[in-house]
């Protein structure tokens, strides 16, 4: 089914409101509105999947399990064309394809309007629910919901307008391939039997690496070489073209 609680809807007051023990907004959980809807506090919502078993073809650490407490219900649109935020509308509140559940600190993050979270929840919504197919009756219920909500923008454009980037330096560069090129040094110093110097940083690591077997420590070496030969100021880091 489309909508799974299609007369419920969300109602950030119904749990009322008190202070020093005044109520000034009376408890109205499960009370109907004038239009004969449920007002809930997003508590029915939460426990909608609860008795399901979760299927993963790539997560053995979720799969055939049950859903945990640190995972929260969101909706993965929250604005839409109706200008009401959508846990207020009866069919978008519950509407499969703008149900997710996430990890509370990213559900934070899926909030931020136009954000990159946001973005992709939405396209990854749009490319799995927007065509599948339906029975006639359910496609009629689907289409009424569909209708408010646009299609996602780019991701792409997202990410070139909202991502924010360290800014790297000249001195950043130099500590970076220093600090490679001390470690490559250091093992061909214990390849001819040499004593590191006290300035090798971590003592554990100085202490600890010329333990390491000789066929890892020379494997080791040649990996760090690629990387040392491979770089300069310009390619060590990532650098992608982005507004300032």
């Amino acid at each position: 089914m489309p909508v799974l609680l299609p007369w419920v809807l969300r109602d950030p007051e119904c749990r009322g409101r008190k202070r020093k023990g005044e109520v000034l907004v009376p408890d109205q959980w499960g009370s109907p509105t004038k239009q004969g809807h449920l007002r809930d506090d997003n508590s029915l919502v939460k426990g909608l999947p609860k008795s399901l078993r979760i299927t993963s073809k790539t997560k053995s650490f979720i799969h055939d399990r049950h859903l945990g407490n640190e995972f929260v219900a969101s909706h993965i649109w929250r604005e839409n064309l109706s200008g009401v935020l959508a846990s207020r509308i009866p069919i978008l509140n519950t509407f499969v394809p703008n149900l997710v559940w996430l990890p509370s600190q990213v559900a934070k993050l899926s909030d931020r309007e136009g954000g990159p979270i946001q973005t992709a929840l939405k396209e990854i919504s749009w490319s799995l629910y927007r065509r599948v197919p339906l029975t006639e009756e359910a496609r009629q219920i689907a289409d009424r919901s569909w209708a408010l909500l646009p299609e996602p923008a780019s991701l792409q454009q997202v990410l070139e307008d909202e991502v924010n980037w360290f800014v790297t330096t000249p001195r950043f560069i130099s500590t970076r391939k220093s600090k490679l090129t001390s470690v490559i040094n250091a093992l061909e110093r214990i390849a001819v039997g040499a004593e590191l110097p006290q300035t090798f940083e971590p003592s554990r690591y100085r202490i600890g690496l010329p333990q390491v077997a000789r066929a890892e420590r020379d494997r080791l070496h040649a990996d760090l070489s690629l990387h040392a030969n491979g770089i300069n100021s310009r390619q060590l880091v990532v650098e992608v073209d982005h507004k300032n």
